[in-house]
């Protein structure tokens, strides 16, 4: 009886290695594996921003809804990594009443194949100024999204 008394128990130093690498392990593969979710959860919300921007543009065009209570053109100016909502015919930097969205992080704009890489809306019937019949995208650097609109200002694809 006093042999089994005496006995230490517990765990050996190899042991504790082996079950703290194997937990390294597993907190290293979950959090590499958040981050990818938290990239297409940032492109996603970022895609509904700038949409739901695209969108606020027209509309303003269409409604001529203005401080003055005149009719502009509105539209959306890009960048590489920021747009800028902005009211009459061109895109002027130093107009105070533009309205820049800085993408965060590591995305970016890839291409932008609109005239003067801006989208301008006419004033009254929201179509696009300059439209030309081909592709008239925006996407991400990324690959992550493609937004193709038409002359009415319609969203053709959303990828």
């Amino acid at each position: 009886m006093k042999k089994l008394l005496s006995k230490q128990q517990g765990f050996t130093f190899v042991e504790l290695a082996v079950v703290l690498s194997i937990m390294a392990l597993l907190l290293t593969l979950s959090v590499v594996s958040l981050g990818g979710v938290q990239q297409q959860a940032y492109v996603g919300k970022s895609l509904e921003i700038l949409l739901s921007d695209i969108k606020l543009q027209q509309t303003k065009a269409m409604n001529g809804a203005t401080e003055e209570n005149s009719t502009y053109r509105y539209g959306i100016h890009f960048e590489t990594n920021t747009y800028t909502l902005f009211q009459g015919d061109t895109y002027n930097p130093s107009d105070t009443k533009n309205f820049t969205v800085t993408l965060d992080g590591q995305l970016t704009f890839a291409s932008v194949t609109f005239p003067n890489s801006e989208i301008v809306f006419e004033k009254g019937s929201g179509e696009i100024v300059g439209f030309s019949d081909g592709n008239n995208t925006v996407s991400f650097s990324d690959g992550s999204a493609t937004i193709t609109l038409n002359q009415i200002g319609v969203f053709t694809t959303i990828n």
